[in-house]
C-alpha cells in the first residue's frame, strides 16, 4: 500500500512540472491552420494566443478639399493712402501759419507739406507695381514687371529677415488692420516660419511677447475684393 502511495505522488509531481509544448509543436498547430485555411494574424511561438498588432494612433493632418482646390487670388490695389497723404501735404503747405510780413508761404509748412507729398509719390509707386497673392498653402508679395505691368515676379528677399517674402498660413499666428479692415492704414500679422535666430532683429526686437517674427506694412492693397 505504502509502495503505491509513493508511486502517485511521485507521477503528480512531475506532471506538475512538465515543460510545456516545444516549438516543433507549436509550430506544427500553426502550420495546421494555415492547411485548413484559418484567417488571422500569426500565432505565439510559445503559445496558441494571436500576436498583437498595434495600431498606428499617430494623427493625420487632414486638409480641406476647399483650399487644396482654391485659385490663386490677387488682391487689388488701393490708393487711398497716397491720395490721403497728398491732399494732406498740399493743405499742411496752403495753411500753415507764416512769420514773413508779406504772407510768403511759411518754410515749416512748405518742408513738412513736401515730406508727405514725397511719402504719397512713394506710396503710389509701390501701390502700383507692388501685388499681394493669396495661393493655396500661403500668401506672397510679388512685383509687376516688363511692358505694361503685366508680369509678376517674385519680390527680393526680406530685408529685415533675409528670408522670402512668401508665408504659410498655418505659421501665422496673429493679424490685424488698422484702423479697421474697411480702412486700412497699417496691416500687421505675426509668424513663425522665419527662423527664431531672426526674431530680435530691427523692430522686432521691441516685440517683448517674442513667439514670432511680426510683420507691418502699409494698406496699399484692397483689404477684400468683394
Amino acid at each position: 500500500m505504502m509502495k503505491i502511495l509513493v508511486s502517485a505522488l511521485i507521477a503528480s509531481t512531475a506532471c506538475a512540472f512538465t515543460a510545456p509544448l516545444s516549438r516543433t509543436v507549436v509550430s506544427q498547430v500553426t502550420e495546421l491552420h494555415s492547411s485548413v485555411g484559418v484567417d488571422g494574424p500569426p500565432f505565439d511561438d510559445w503559445s496558441e494566443k494571436k500576436l498583437h498588432k498595434p495600431i498606428d494612433t499617430t494623427p493625420k493632418l487632414s486638409r480641406p478639399k476647399g483650399r487644396q482646390q482654391m485659385k490663386d487670388v490677387i488682391l487689388e490695389p488701393n490708393y487711398y493712402l497716397t491720395w490721403c497723404f497728398a491732399a494732406v501735404g498740399f493743405l499742411i503747405m496752403w495753411y500753415h501759419p507764416t512769420t514773413f510780413a508779406d504772407g510768403s508761404p511759411s518754410i515749416v509748412g512748405f518742408c513738412g507739406g513736401a515730406f508727405h507729398v514725397l511719402f504719397a509719390s512713394l506710396l503710389w509707386v509701390q501701390t502700383r507695381r507692388v501685388r499681394c497673392v493669396f495661393e493655396k498653402d500661403g500668401f506672397e508679395f510679388y512685383n509687376l514687371k516688363g511692358p505694361g505691368l503685366t508680369k509678376l515676379e517674385q519680390k527680393p528677399d526680406n530685408y529685415v529677415s533675409g528670408t522670402r517674402n512668401r508665408w504659410k498660413y498655418d505659421t501665422i499666428t496673429n493679424w490685424d488692420f488698422f484702423p479697421s479692415i474697411e480702412y486700412p492704414v497699417i496691416v500687421y500679422f505675426k509668424e513663425t516660419e522665419t527662423p527664431e535666430s531672426q526674431w530680435n532683429k530691427w523692430f522686432a526686437a521691441f516685440d517683448s511677447y517674442g513667439r514670432g517674427q511680426p510683420h507691418f506694412f502699409p494698406g496699399i492693397v484692397m483689404s477684400t475684393n468683394s
